[in-house]
């Protein structure tokens, strides 16, 4: 008998389909993957097993162990869910509580799914299997003080303190670098052999499916097709280099997360129309510089804008040099309120226009990323992963700014959702002359996108310079590391 038996399963929201007649299997000790572009169904398909959806209607059969597991209540899922199936989530900023410190989620999972007593000393081991190795500094850590990595270590960790059976793995290494990639996507395979353990792995990484799977499922427009390798797209064209006007002159950053110093006394300058690719394994810094540059947590320096010092301003001079610098963060969905329409979303920034010009601009800046205006009545969980991330730039383009924060926008998109998307922004680029620090583990990203480039190590700048010299000759052995994995 197989674990799970998922027999003709249907899901549809507001009469919208978005799984249709799907059906699989997962033998128990399998690594079974689900392979598809964004929007195809599959993170669907996973919700579905342990009944998370909102609102939606599901059909067919979903069999774990013989049981079926559509029509039990809430009550008996809770049985279930992490006790028996586990899943770790694509955005893990969404999951975790950004009230609670990393070791105390944990030990609320162990005390949630285990008989014994749940102490410090468990929490600790479960973050060394996961392979954080201050795990000391990570039990105290909130998520926000952690990287993208780190925080999906910790989501790794809660999963498996409830000893689960089968555990469903959404994109969980969708926005680590290369090294850290392999390390955890070793982890699991080795968890797989030494407990057992069943894995539902989804994904858009057919290298992944190459190296680690036992069967794949490839999705499309929500339905099971034949297994193929997806076409090929060609690389997104690189912007034209610009004038040397410097937009944002960055001088002694340091970025804090309580009392941990995460950049260490970075410096750099921004052109305009040009991109600053900013890369680094996870944990290196990249995401708290971003942070820091738009004051969303403590930080020293000084940061120039429009001749201004950014870091000195407060009250109306702050709100209104605001505009000239804005982000796109990791986790898109994590960052779009689920009570909120798009329409609403987008146009938050503008709630002094005007409601009639305010629509228009809203419609205007949705149109601009590739998305109809049809979509403002719409929700943030009823769009697609690569549509949330269009959400984020409009969100983020409707108040005209100069300078872009671009916290690895591609890293949880499919290869060709990706590739549109870069397309995207380097028209938009052109377009409006917009300025890009564009911040990505990965280093074929980097080498697609940016004008130039500031390597982090530790939060420390080891190497910046133009793209062709950082990458065709790197100096510091860190960045010759990062090129070869």
């Amino acid at each position: 008998m197989n674990l799970l038996d998922i027999r003709r399963l249907c899901v549809s929201f507001d009469g919208r389909p978005a799984v249709r007649d799907v059906s699989l299997s997962v033998k128990s000790g399998a690594f079974v993957a689900i392979v598809g572009g964004s929007g195809s169904g599959k993170t669907s398909v996973c919700l579905s097993v342990l009944k998370l959806h909102d609102k939606a209607r599901i059909s067919g059969r979903i069999l774990f162990r013989g049981r079926d597991l559509v029509p039990l209540s809430d009550d008996e899922m809770t049985a279930v869910r992490g006790g028996k199936i586990a899943m770790i989530f694509q955005e893990p900023m969404a999951s975790l509580n950004p009230l609670h410190t990393a070791g105390r989620q944990i030990l609320e999972s162990l005390r949630l799914h285990q008989a014994c007593v749940a102490r410090k000393s468990k929490v600790l081991d479960l973050l060394r299997v996961v392979e954080l190795a201050d795990a000391g500094r990570i039990y105290r850590a909130y998520p926000h003080e952690l990287s993208g990595g780190q925080r999906q270590r910790v989501m790794i960790a809660m999963a498996l303190a409830g000893n689960p059976d089968l555990l469903i793995a959404d994109e969980p290494t969708t926005a680590l670098d290369a090294q850290t990639q392999a390390q955890i996507l070793a982890l699991l395979k080795n968890l797989q052999r030494k407990l057992g353990l069943s894995i539902l792995f989804v994904t858009h990484d057919w290298d992944i499916v190459r190296a680690m799977a036992d069967r794949v499922y490839l999705m499309r427009g929500g339905r099971v097709i034949a297994t193929r390798l997806p076409d090929d797209a060609p690389e997104s064209p690189r912007p034209p280099s610009a004038p040397a006007e410097v937009v944002l002159q960055a001088r002694g950053i340091r970025v804090f997360h309580g009392g941990f110093c995460a950049v260490k006394g970075v410096d750099f300058d921004l052109q305009k129309g040009r991109t600053l690719g900013v890369v680094g394994e996870s944990g290196s810094g990249k995401s708290s510089l971003g942070f820091g540059l738009v004051r969303l947590c403590r930080a020293e320096g000084g940061v120039s804008i429009g001749g201004q010092d950014f870091f000195k301003l407060s009250g109306k001079a702050l709100r209104a040099a605001r505009r000239r610098i804005q982000m796109v963060f990791q986790d898109p969905f994590s960052s779009l309120n689920p009570r909120m329409t798009i329409g609403d979303i987008v146009g938050e920034g503008l709630m002094h226009w005007e409601r009639a010009a305010r629509a228009v601009r809203v419609g205007e800046a949705l149109a601009s990323v590739g998305l109809n205006p049809a979509v403002t009545a719409r929700y943030p969980h009823e769009l697609s992963g690569g549509q949330r991330a269009r959400v984020a730039l409009a969100r983020a383009l409707v108040l005209n700014p100069d300078v872009l924060i671009l916290d690895e926008v591609t890293a949880s998109l499919d290869r060709q959702t990706a590739l549109r998307l870069r397309a995207l922004l380097c028209d938009l680029q052109q377009r409006f002359g917009l300025s890009y620090i564009f911040i990505s583990h990965d280093i074929k990203t980097i080498r697609s996108v940016a004008d130039d480039i500031l390597v982090l190590k530790d939060g420390v700048a080891v190497e910046q310079g133009p793209a062709a010299d950082v990458l065709d000759n790197p100096r510091h052995p860190y960045t010759r590391g990062l090129l070869a994995g």
